[in-house]
């Protein structure tokens, strides 16, 4: 299950490249992939290559992130679209008709680079052959405001209507994705043609459901993997009047996080609830019909842990004038969230700071967060069944040491089969 959060999907693969060699030592692998936003795309990528080794497809998916640069996935933010699109935004606050801006930012050459990373006929082979029991990805219906589930592979499933959540079984395709990752505002909303029953336009499955902790559950899944891109560790300590930037950091961070929080806490509970005296692991049903889910939840440990390590590389690599130069996308990106300022505008640079250097120290850093996981004792070997201790809060003001670029990239232990 791999959540959504922009450029910091380089830390999901990250995590997975270092606990791929665990798992494989267990005789254990993913059989079902559920992904919203960029967890989507990297969903699509590992369900493409399900039918190989999990180790081999997480390290062909390092080699893809460390690829990928500004402009696989959005065009220049000096560029004859983004002026048209500048024109767009004081045609609508002059109110001028027939004009209308479909998002800030063009991300037109993701379907591209999806295209070149993602064999989608071969995400159904793989469904077909009993490889993969079921590959999903989440996106929000703007018709109907609900998390629709785009699934190849398992049960048939009527709509959630506690949770807003609606089924479609279809062959997933780029559009699939491309709605996932769609973020409202900031990219257009993307056309969906198939199934015909759930044709329209979508945005962003993490608007609704970051998460998809449910949708792996109701497809079947008896134990899960869980990567997340946002702590939910609360902060604590004073910090600066907040201005518009930190708002909508706050504002992500509530959204993504707290929710993601939230359901690992509740599957525990349940897990506990479920339990038998003296039992571990999965299998047991001390309530008829309900079984434990066994899990393993990697995330950063802090909620501005990312924000910071953002403005360190911004500060490091991208804050002197020559950048402007040398990366004018990502120095005025920068400049435009005021990413200097502290590590909450960080926190939100990080979403599209698609730059070599950042997502190198994610990728590392998703890495010590598995290891971590690793060497930590658990209920049943790698797996938690119940509530995890509670995490020391973090300090909002304060700023993470700074690391050797050696420390930040060194090699995750591989375990021995």
């Amino acid at each position: 299950m791999l959540a959504g959060g922009g450029a910091r999907g380089a830390y999901e693969v990250g995590a997975l490249s270092a606990l791929a060699p665990a798992l494989a030592a267990r005789g254990e692998s993913p059989n079902l992939l559920v992904g919203t936003s960029i967890g989507a795309l990297n969903s699509a990528f590992f369900a493409a290559r399900a039918h190989q080794p999990l180790e081999d497809v997480a390290q062909l998916a390092l080699e893809m992130w460390r690829e990928l640069r500004w402009g696989d996935a959005l065009r220049p933010l000096l560029s004859p679209s983004e002026l048209r699109r500048l024109v767009g935004v004081g045609a609508m606050l002059a109110n001028l008709p027939g004009l209308r801006l479909p998002g800030l930012l063009d991300p037109a050459p993701l379907r591209d680079t999806l295209r070149r990373f993602v064999a989608f006929k071969r995400i159904g082979r793989n469904v077909e052959d009993g490889v993969l029991t079921a590959a999903a990805v989440v996106a929000t219906s703007y018709a109907t405001t609900r998390s629709v589930v785009f699934h190849h592979g398992g049960p048939a499933l009527a709509i959630d209507a506690v949770r807003a959540i609606e089924y479609m079984a279809t062959p997933l395709a780029p559009e699939h994705v491309l709605a996932s990752a769609a973020i409202p505002g900031a990219f257009p909303a993307v056309e969906v043609r198939r199934p015909r029953a759930a044709a329209g336009w979508y945005g962003d499955g993490g608007v609704r459901l970051n998460a998809p902790l449910a949708p792996a559950l109701a497809l079947g899944a008896d134990r899960v993997v869980v990567i997340g891109l946002n702590s939910s560790v609360t902060p604590t300590g004073r910090s600066m009047r907040p201005d518009a930037i930190d708002g909508v950091a706050q504002l992500l961070q509530v959204v993504l996080s707290d929710q993601l929080g939230e359901d690992v806490a509740t599957l525990a509970t349940v897990n506990e609830t479920l339990a038998p005296p003296g039992s571990a692991g999965a299998g047991h049903e001390a309530v008829p019909g309900r079984r434990r889910i066994p899990y393993i939840f990697i995330a950063p440990s802090d909620r501005l842990e990312i924000g910071r390590l953002a403005r360190e590389v911004y500060d490091r690599h991208y804050g002197n004038l020559t950048s402007l130069v040398r990366a004018p996308n990502v120095a005025l990106l920068g400049r435009l969230v005021n990413a200097r300022r502290g590590a909450v505008h960080g926190e939100l640079l990080s979403y599209l700071l698609i730059a070599r250097e950042f997502i190198d120290d994610l990728i590392a850093l998703g890495q010590r967060d598995a290891e971590r996981w690793l060497h930590t004792r658990h209920d049943a070997g790698l797996w938690q069944v119940g509530r995890l201790p509670t995490p020391r809060t973090a300090v909002a003001t304060g700023e993470s040491p700074r690391r050797s670029s050696s420390s930040r990239r060194r090699p995750a232990r591989r375990a021995s089969a």
